[in-house]
């Protein structure tokens, strides 16, 4: 199994049929992220999929910082897909001007021994994922993980399509503090469990980036 590694702050990559784009957010941002945490936020864990402690949803201050900070790169990761999804004869026109839609967004409070089944996100285009903090500890639990030949501890797993001699059907990532992963709605992903005491806080957003 191989684990995918960033090689910069921004990368777009496609390790199957779908594109996956790769941002290092700033640490700035992190930190109010953070910070939102502590507010009185309403918990919607009973209606999502996740078997974790808390799901919290975004007050708009969280929102305007989430845009506002990831609006120049997912630009990108949509000039980049029509790109290659057109051979390289299609981009965003440069004269019209474009938005992001936050449709929902909010922190996944994840802590030992809690996971996210399989699923997909539905009511958008775009979903993604922000790392807030992990565990102290972890990475000890990481190294030990490694020695298997299938490490999933903790890890995000994306599926898509068929296993085969010429494909790949399965994109394991290592959360780090501060990567964002941006993908389409309709790529299947889950949260493997993890077993060293704390909490491993994330945030996922559904989008519609439009005209």
């Amino acid at each position: 199994m191989t684990i995918f590694t960033p090689a910069s702050d921004k990368q777009f990559f496609s390790p199957f049929g779908p594109t996956v784009g790769y941002f290092k957010m700033p640490n700035l941002m992190v930190d109010k992220l953070n910070s939102s945490v502590e507010k009185n936020l309403s918990d919607h864990s009973n209606r999502l999929v996740g078997k974790v402690s808390e799901e919290l949803s975004f007050d708009n201050e969280s929102k305007k910082i989430a845009g506002d900070n990831l609006i120049n790169f997912i630009t990108e990761y949509h000039s980049y897909t029509k790109l290659r999804n057109s051979m390289n004869k299609e981009d965003l026109d440069p004269t019209e001007k474009y938005k992001l839609e936050i449709i929902s967004a909010w922190f996944v409070r994840q802590y030992e021994n809690e996971y996210n089944p399989l699923h997909i996100h539905t009511g958008c285009t775009l979903s993604c994922v922000g790392y807030l903090s992990l565990p102290e500890g972890i990475e000890n639990e990481w190294e030990d993980d490694y020695k298997n030949h299938y490490p999933a501890n903790g890890h995000i797993n994306f599926a898509h399509g068929t296993h085969g001699s010429h494909s790949c059907s399965n994109f394991l990532v290592k959360p780090q503090v501060g990567d964002f992963y941006i993908f389409p709605s309709y790529l299947s992903h889950c949260v493997y469990p993890f077993y060293t005491p704390g909490e491993r806080r994330s945030f996922s957003m559904n989008m519609i980036f439009s005209k």
